[in-house]
């Protein structure tokens, strides 16, 4: 076997691994009525209800599917799975053409709220516990290799887009 390769091998497993484990974690524990995306999504929604009253609450498909980093018709499946949980109401501004939008439910604001006190109380513990500028180290440099993997990805795509 190469060894120049092997440490490589073992981070990019690693690297995985821990990925995988933070999501499965918080997932079985904290996202018994929703999932993560969901979070994200009733999150985003609770969070411009509070800061701009101009839209009444309105979000659009596509300012979501740019919150997510998902495709439109990624984004319009969970939108629809979620319309179908009673999370949002779904509609569309004119005849369709001019906009499609979501609005969070009560019922949406409730889980929301259930679940966000859920992995309010569990980060602040793990926060005690780890500490807190680690805590901000490390978002940082998360937030920073993702990044530079979203970068990474992007030119692969162009490549291929490229060879084809």
């Amino acid at each position: 076997m190469n060894t120049s390769k092997e440490p490589m091998n073992s981070i990019a497993h690693e690297i995985t691994y821990r990925r995988y484990m933070l999501s499965k974690d918080d997932a079985k524990l904290m996202f018994q009525d929703i999932n993560i995306a969901e979070y994200i999504v009733l999150h985003y929604m609770c969070e411009r209800l509070e800061s701009d009253s101009i839209y009444s609450g309105r979000i659009y498909l596509s300012e979501i599917s740019e919150k997510l980093s998902l495709p439109i018709r990624k984004t319009s499946k969970l939108i629809r799975e979620m319309s179908g949980k009673n999370l949002i109401n779904w509609d569309h501004d004119g005849d369709g053409k001019d906009g499609t939008y979501v609005t969070i439910t009560e019922h949406g604001k409730n889980v929301f709220e259930v679940t966000d006190g859920k992995l309010r109380d569990f980060y602040t513990r793990v926060l005690q516990k780890f500490g807190k500028e680690k805590i901000i180290q490390l978002l940082q440099l998360m937030k920073e290799f993702d990044s530079v993997m979203r970068t990474e990805l992007e030119q692969m795509e162009d490549v291929n887009e490229t060879a084809e």
